[in-house]
């Protein structure tokens, strides 16, 4: 059977879309190329999307005039204790009004930005409890003690054996095949026990309030100030059984003796015989490596800061009053030994501060501290003070200048 010719079709290609015919594959590719170089230009050419940058307190409006690290702790325990008087001011169901709005979202900011800050970044540090090792660096500011480096040990209960009094290590030399020499064993045991400290703060309704961090790091400066103040005076002359007993409880009575007078040179005597009688103690490690310290009160520093002699300053290094040293350790001045009348050198090495539990705060019990101008704020730990070496400090008395 035969096809009918005008049935015939030659073989033709398909046209592409719209009817206009493909490019041959050489130009196609070239075209490819140069399209994806335009995209690749143009994207290139956009500007750049902004990097993740995480939260911080500044994002959160909780920056602080004063970054430094001492001030964003005092920022803390000032917000705890805004916290602690917020969470009261809801128990009794005035957290609702609007005086006290504005206090709650601050504090959930804060809280807010500790998922985000890490623990001494602006935020993070703001938001952590404030337990019982930050007691130190609170009073440090403040304290001459704290400043001085004593030694601290925190979150020990209510009893912890430290030891006996006036014992280190013991070294012998031992024969071959024979044993070991025995230690002897000393009386009086040294025990660090839990004594109550608590500081009450006046404070008023409006500062706890204000719901910014700079008057977060006021109030809790001035807590922190209150008990650095007690640290010191409980520390250097505090006596039981309420109280833990101080450096002077502990020391050995022939470390105390008589000033020498309020000539020059019997002044350089003073300064020469307190570091004298600690350094005869022999306590291991001597005077550098246990921190060494000088201490008086304010009047007697500014006495011996002025002594002069024919070839100029006496001790030239307590004109630095930012800094004093004499005879090359810090000198610490404080107005808590304003009627002590002592001159005295110290180990701060071998004076330990326990700290038995955290600091918590608290407020009046009474809530009427709501309608008045002022509340009464508590912060409340456990500590107590404990001297390894009763010969480690030494003091003159009846010091006049």
């Amino acid at each position: 059977m035969k096809m009918n010719p005008k049935l015939k079709t030659k073989t033709k290609s398909n046209p592409a879309p719209g009817g206009v015919p493909p490019l041959p594959p050489s130009m196609q590719r070239a075209v490819d190329a140069s399209v994806t170089r335009s995209v690749e230009a143009a994207i290139a050419s956009r500007p750049a999307a902004p990097a993740h940058t995480p939260i911080t307190g500044k994002d959160l409006q909780l920056d602080l005039s004063d970054e430094s690290r001492q001030t964003k702790r005092f920022a803390a325990l000032g917000l705890q204790m805004k916290k602690t008087y917020f969470e009261r001011a809801k128990a009794i169901g005035l957290d609702k009004e609007e005086r006290f709005k504005t206090l709650g979202a601050f504090l959930e900011r804060a809280k807010s930005v500790s998922h985000f800050a890490s623990v001494f970044a602006q935020g993070g540090a703001f938001v952590q409890e404030t337990v019982s090792t930050e007691l130190v660096e609170l009073t440090r500011p403040f304290s001459i003690l704290m400043k001085a480096g004593v030694r601290t040990i925190s979150g020990y209960g209510s009893r912890l054996r430290m030891g006996t009094i006036d014992e280190g290590v013991k070294v012998f030399w031992v024969a071959e095949g024979e044993p070991a020499q025995a230690s002897g064993i000393k009386d009086g045991a040294l025990v660090l026990t839990a004594h109550k400290l608590m500081a009450l703060a006046r404070l008023s309704n409006d500062l706890l309030r204000l719901a910014t961090v700079d008057a977060s790091a006021l109030v809790g400066k001035d807590m922190a100030a209150a008990l650095s103040l007690e640290v010191d005076v409980t520390g250097i002359k505090g006596t039981g059984p309420k109280r833990p007993n101080g450096v002077r409880a502990q020391m050995a009575a022939g470390q105390r003796t008589a000033t020498n007078g309020t000539t020059s040179a019997q002044k350089i005597d003073d300064t020469d015989d307190v570091m004298r009688a600690v350094e005869k103690g022999h306590i291991p490690g001597g005077l550098v490596s246990n921190n060494g310290f000088y201490y008086s009160s304010t009047d007697t520093y500014y006495s011996l800061r002025k002594l002069r002699d024919t070839n100029g300053w006496v001790f030239p290094e307590l004109r630095d009053a930012s800094n004093p040293t004499l005879n090359g350790f810090p000198y610490f001045r404080s107005e808590t030994l304003s009627d002590d009348e002592v001159l005295g050198f110290g180990l701060a090495g071998q004076l330990i501060f326990g700290e038995a539990v955290p600091l918590e705060t608290a407020m009046g019990e009474s809530s009427n501290d709501f309608s008045a101008d002022m509340v009464t704020m508590r912060a409340i730990t456990e500590v107590d003070w404990l001297l390894r070496y009763s010969k480690a400090f030494s003091e003159k008395t009846g010091v006049q200048y």
